[in-house]
């Protein structure tokens, strides 16, 4: 397992913060669903592009 820190403003933390309790997830839960999400996209792509090769 990999730890990732950041640096962001405090104002951009508090607006992600909002976002995160919007969808009622801590902040941590809302970026690891955003990086699942971005997996998964580049995933699907991967596949896709390899299916146009053959």
């Amino acid at each position: 397992m990999r730890k990732i820190e950041i640096d962001i403003k405090d104002k951009d933390y508090l607006d992600f913060l909002s976002i995160a309790i919007e969808d009622q997830l801590s902040v941590e839960e809302k970026l690891k669903a955003i990086i699942r999400w971005h997996i998964i996209t580049y995933r699907n792509r991967q596949k896709l592009n390899s299916q146009k090769i053959l």
